[in-house]
């Protein structure tokens, strides 16, 4: 099992990596350059500041997943802090997902529901790794 999960922190700390990296072009395709020129400038620079965090903890949970995925396997008590923290942020990640974002944002249209549910998907499989490694954690596998 220490195996698998190895691997699979190896790939999502890839994806949340590349996640980071991706929202380059997503600024880009939504136009988040031109919607935050018409907020005030304290506003601007909040969306901007809270943007490059988004992707600075993105980048800061997928180092070490793709790096040390060990970090949350070996037992220790800053790896099931650590493993049971990620695994709270995206669950709520994905309750975020579900119920915060409006529906009509991406109901009935194609590609925003593929994003939705995509999305819904990988926040939902991030959860599951990260409760796994925090399970880890806790011994619970070996009872």
């Amino acid at each position: 099992m220490i195996e698998t999960l190895t691997v699979l922190l190896r790939i999502a700390g890839a994806g949340l990596i590349l996640l980071a990296i991706l929202h380059v072009p997503i600024s880009r395709h939504l136009k988040w350059h031109e919607d935050a020129a018409r907020l005030t400038p304290i506003n601007a620079s909040i969306f901007h500041v809270h943007s490059f965090f988004i992707c600075l903890v993105l980048v800061m949970m997928g180092l070490p997943c793709a790096l040390d995925p060990l970090v949350f396997l070996e037992k220790s008590r800053a790896g099931a802090w650590m493993s049971w923290s990620f695994a709270a942020f995206w669950a709520i990640r994905f309750y975020f997902q579900w119920f915060v974002y409006r529906v009509d944002l991406w109901r009935g249209k194609r590609m925003e529901s593929y994003l939705h549910w995509w999305f819904s998907f990988v926040w939902i499989a991030l959860t599951l790794l990260f409760s796994l490694c925090g399970s880890v954690q806790m011994d619970w596998w070996n009872r």
